[in-house]
């Protein structure tokens, strides 16, 4: 039916050649007929060359700028394209094929609703335009997509379906069938997908065909299939997501090895988050954490903020036992030289002798320790870290006893709470706050 069309379009061009000029003829025919998929800068120069020359009706005129909004659309140019497939359907009121470009080009901006009712009135002007069908089946797809696994998204990708069937009806082809396996994929109607997808592969769809023939396999635990369906769609279009999918197969068949050289290939192709986020799995499985972790990093930057506050924990326990073990005597421990450090010890008789120095006596709690400091310091951890710190810097304390503290009423059952002198109080109160700054 399109290729009817055009060349129907071709006639009217080589008319409007005899009748309006050979220049805007040729320059329309080029248009007409050069391949804009594979250069459509080409295209759109010829095409915008015919019409600048002002020399075509409007018939020839319109098919001129229906061929320039696909060339514009294949560009993914919407803006230029959506203007040129408007000014077609002001000149060629009941042609349906410009309709049907507009309903494309809506479709790929995003404006679904605009397409339906494009795909629709193309229908109208014309019931045996295949492709409409196959457009106004794409818009029930998409929609289907937006609905996220709702209920309304399997009504819409049973629309999606009938309508894909609608148009092999009248056209069969390796990309409606194609569009028909995603479908019932997506609905989990996966032999019938298989057998799609199996049709559009013999019709030349290709490595996207053999993709997702195994997220088919990978659905119905058939990996061996699946394996051999990523490998050919590697070896027609090599891409990272065919290397994921592939390693997420060996992974799923504990073969870590080989999931993590393929997650590497796909790194390789196009790193992003998922990816490094597999890869780390396996790694993680394999037992290299360390990589693992890494890999795990540069998934996400939210995973520093634990990694981070995980090596913080590990100091501050490491710092506490450290604080503790400062604390315990060593009861055991012999301060005596050993026999071979030991020298026999001459005294001249001139020599005088040195009187023993007296031990301090021991500080009374009533007179030097005369400031009580009540803490909110329960934990054995941070009260072994006080106790070490207020040790460090020289300051005498006695710990109260609870039924002291009580005595005097400060009402802090089970917490720790100590005396000090009171020219030490200043730095004694400065630690213990910066001890209850930790809980």
């Amino acid at each position: 039916m399109i290729a009817s069309m055009m060349r129907a379009a071709g006639v009217l061009l080589i008319v409007a050649g005899s009748l309006y000029g050979a220049t805007a003829a040729n320059e329309a025919m080029l248009c007409a007929h050069l391949p804009f998929a594979s250069n459509p800068d080409l295209a759109i120069g010829y095409c915008t060359a015919a019409i600048e020359s002002g020399g075509l009706p409007d018939a020839g005129l319109a098919a001129v700028l229906d061929r320039r909004c696909v060339a514009y659309g294949k560009k993914r140019d919407f803006a230029r394209a959506l203007p040129d497939c408007e000014r077609a359907i002001q000149l060629a009121p009941y042609a349906a094929l410009p309709v049907y470009r507009r309903g494309w080009i809506r479709l790929y901006s995003g404006n679904l609703d605009g397409a339906m009712l494009d795909f629709e009135q193309a229908i109208r002007r014309d019931p045996n335009i295949a492709l409409a069908y196959r457009g106004r089946a794409s818009v029930h797809a998409r929609r289907a997509a937006a609905a996220n696994c709702s209920a309304s998204s399997a009504d819409e990708y049973d629309r999606a379906i009938e309508g894909y069937g609608d148009a092999l009806r009248l056209m069969q082809d390796g990309e409606t069938y194609y569009q028909r396996g995603l479908a019932r994929m997506y609905r989990g109607y996966y032999d019938s997908a298989v057998t799609d997808l199996d049709e559009a592969i013999r019709r030349g769809s290709g490595a996207k065909a053999y993709y997702y023939r195994g997220w088919c396999y990978i659905y119905v635990v058939d990996y061996s299939r699946a394996i051999a369906d990523f490998d050919q769609s590697i070896r027609l279009e090599p891409n990272a997501v065919a290397y994921r999918s592939l390693g997420l197969v060996h992974t799923r068949r504990g073969e870590y090895d080989l999931a993590i050289r393929d997650y590497t290939q796909a790194v390789r192709l196009g790193p992003d988050a998922e990816t490094y986020r597999a890869r780390g799995s396996a790694f993680y499985h394999k037992g290299a954490y360390l990589l693992a972790l890494w890999d795990f990093a540069r998934a996400s930057w939210r995973f520093w903020v634990p990694l981070v506050l995980l090596v913080l924990l590990i100091y501050a326990l490491g710092h506490l036992r450290k604080a503790k073990k400062a604390q315990v005597p060593t009861e055991d421990y012999d301060e005596s030289p050993a026999d071979d450090d030991l020298e026999p010890l001459v005294e001249s008789p001139d020599a005088p002798r040195e009187e023993p120095v007296p031990d301090p006596e021991p500080l009374q709690a009533d007179t030097d320790l005369d400031v009580l400091i009540r803490t909110g310091v329960r934990n054995p951890a941070l009260i072994g870290l006080a106790e070490g710190l207020l040790q460090e810097a020289g300051i005498p304390f006695l710990v109260m006893e609870q039924s002291e503290v009580a005595s005097q009423a400060s009402g802090n059952f089970g917490w720790w709470n100590i005396r000090v002198p009171h020219e030490r109080e200043a730095e004694a109160r400065e630690i213990i706050r910066a001890v209850e700054e930790m809980k």
